[in-house]
């Protein structure tokens, strides 16, 4: 809070430099003309920033002005330079407590919170309506194609070699930006393709490649219901982004069919079993001829594996 109140602080010290930090001036009133001809306004004070003192009071001003700029909520400029004056004059009078400051205080941080979720509420819908606006006309192009999902896309480059599957990993350049061309992603750029697998990625991506062929490239519109939604990833994409993307499928590496035990060497399995039940009686007769054992079986030496368990 002490933090806040140093920046109002620096906000009305600002607005009371821009005034030439008269500290007798009166409070701004109603700008309404009067009926007869306006007076000439009085000339601005100019600064000149000739010594130390001028300077830093100077740029503590720029730095407080950057500060109010970040306060989204109405705030007027006189009642601040007045607090400003009834502070560092000994003879003016204070209008609030300190703990009456505090509230206030808070108070303000919490319309301030509000209206930013108000403000990224309404760009994540507006961002939401260019979108389908964009891919409603996008998709009039005779040689814009979609996907089972979605994904728009359009062919620069033929590929010849195998399609992935969800189960692959491929090699892929690409080079990632918003609807207003803002770039946030290019392997082409950092001379290094992405390697990953399929399923990896989001849904878009995972879509968009299970229509291509090693070798193709292809310019792609993923919308944001198939990307990263009204989250995002700020600060680089916004809610509710429609990804722009070009893609190079370099290469794809199929995924090893699993071995099937079960279909290894049947005849060989039949044979076995079949050869088990004949085995049994010999060695049923066998077993009261053998000889008890002299002494117990010694324990296996520790560290020993032991055999695996049969499943």
């Amino acid at each position: 809070m002490n933090l806040t109140r140093f920046t109002l602080l620096a906000t009305s010290c600002a607005a009371l430099l821009a005034c030439g930090g008269n500290k007798n001036a009166a409070p701004a009133t109603d700008p309404t003309p009067a009926p007869a001809p306006a007076a000439t306004p009085a000339p601005e004070t100019k600064i000149v920033l000739d010594s130390t003192v001028d300077r830093y009071s100077y740029a503590l001003g720029m730095d407080l002005g950057k500060a109010i700029a970040n306060i989204n909520v109405p705030l007027r400029l006189d009642v601040i330079i007045a607090a400003i004056k009834d502070e560092v004059d000994t003879t003016r009078k204070v209008l609030m407590t300190d703990s009456a400051s505090e509230q206030a205080l808070q108070g303000l941080l919490l319309q301030m919170q509000k209206q930013k979720e108000a403000d990224a509420k309404a760009a994540a819908q507006k961002a939401l309506d260019e979108q389908a606006q964009f891919l409603a006309k996008n998709v009039l192009d005779s040689t814009v194609k979609v996907t089972t999902k979605g994904v728009q896309y359009k062919v620069v480059k033929e590929g010849t070699g195998i399609t992935p599957k969800v189960s692959d990993k491929v090699q892929v350049h690409y080079i990632g930006a918003l609807l207003d061309g803002t770039e946030f992603d290019n392997s082409v750029k950092r001379g290094e393709p992405l390697e990953f697998p399929v399923n990896a990625v989001i849904e878009g991506w995972q879509d968009l490649l299970q229509v291509m062929k090693e070798g193709m490239k292809v310019k792609a519109w993923i919308p944001s219901a198939l990307a990263y939604g009204e989250a995002g990833v700020p600060p680089m994409i916004p809610a509710n982004a429609l990804l722009v993307f070009d893609v190079e499928l370099l290469k794809v590496y199929a995924e090893t069919p699993a071995v099937d035990s079960a279909a290894v060497a049947p005849a060989d399995t039949a044979a076995a079993k079949a050869a088990e039940p004949a085995a049994a009686p010999a060695e049923a007769k066998e077993a009261p001829k053998a000889e008890p054992a002299k002494e117990a079986p010694k324990p296996a030496a520790k560290g020993a594996k032991k055999p695996a368990a049969k499943k």
